[in-house]
């Protein structure tokens, strides 16, 4: 969250919900953002979608899970196969950011689809099949 400008985030609101776990800070994005940079290469019917079907979402920040250092170990976490499919053209992640993730988990795999927005089963669906497609036929 520190990498992120603060004018990325638009017309997102805050909010806080009342979970299982107490209050946790949540985000609601808004239309211009969902338009500008997660659906910016998906269509017009996809966009529209995304902004009638959006909901709160917490971050995970304080999370308890986040913090667990027994469940994230190797034997656990890291014994899971991982691939990350860097999309390309994501408005709201540079490849630099996504390849940064891939690296903070030592044995992901990475794979690529050129021209992908954030939403890339929106904007490039048969391309993301097809990786998926080669991941499942690899660790099969």
């Amino acid at each position: 969250m520190r990498r992120i400008k603060p004018d990325f985030f638009m017309d997102m609101k805050r909010m806080v919900l009342n979970t299982s776990q107490g209050p946790r800070p949540a985000l609601v994005f808004g239309p211009k953002l969902l338009a500008a940079k997660l659906y910016d290469r998906s269509s017009a019917e996809d966009q529209t979608l995304a902004t009638m079907l959006v909901r709160p979402g917490c971050q995970f920040l304080d999370d308890p899970t986040m913090k667990d250092e027994a469940m994230l170990t190797d034997a656990n976490y890291g014994s899971v196969n991982k691939v990350y499919v860097v999309a390309m053209a994501d408005a709201s992640n540079s490849e630099e950011m996504q390849r940064w993730m891939v690296d903070l988990s030592p044995g992901t795999e990475a794979e690529e689809i050129a021209g992908a927005d954030h939403m890339a089963m929106c904007s490039k669906p048969r391309e993301l099949c097809g990786v998926l497609l080669r991941i499942a036929d690899k660790y099969e």
